[in-house]
């Protein structure tokens, strides 16, 4: 539930603004495994990129990485910090990535998330991932009352 609420709200705000500038060079491979600039909260957390599509729908910016987010930190949520599903830039995975992980963990597959983000028609995060985070974190904590209601 609390995922299509979170899917739902990413689709109406849409986030296909401006593109931050990104740094050159970098180059992204599906499963490939980051660190990035976490929030103070999330300090471990690493991302997967799990599909590369060629961002037709979206073509001011490019192509789309979906990535899945894992070690993330939802205030007073009772959730596993994990982020199945998230559409970036490569402008916003430019700014926010710092270095290849040889980490091994496991991450959920976002073939579900993805079809999710599809239906909807939903946007892709053109801010850093630790902003996509918070934009997230928050959104989630805002449906939490409305949830509660609905039981």
């Amino acid at each position: 539930m609390l995922r299509r609420l979170l899917w739902a709200g990413l689709g109406l705000v849409g986030f296909t603004g401006t593109a931050m500038a990104g740094l050159p060079g970098k180059t992204y491979s599906e499963g490939q495994i980051w660190e990035y600039r976490t929030r103070p909260e999330d300090k471990g957390s690493l991302l997967k990129i799990q599909k590369i599509d060629d961002g037709a729908d979206f073509p001011k910016i490019g192509p789309i990485y979906h990535v899945s987010i894992v070690g993330v930190h939802f205030t007073g949520l009772p959730l596993a910090g994990v982020l199945q599903h998230a559409p970036f830039s490569k402008a916003a995975l430019d700014a926010s990535v710092t270095k290849l992980s040889s980490s091994k963990i496991a991450f959920l597959d976002s073939a579900d998330g993805i079809a999710q983000w599809q239906q909807a028609e939903g946007g892709v995060f053109t801010v850093s991932v630790a902003e996509a985070v918070s934009f997230t974190d928050q959104t989630l904590r805002s449906q939490m009352p409305a949830q509660r209601q609905g039981n």
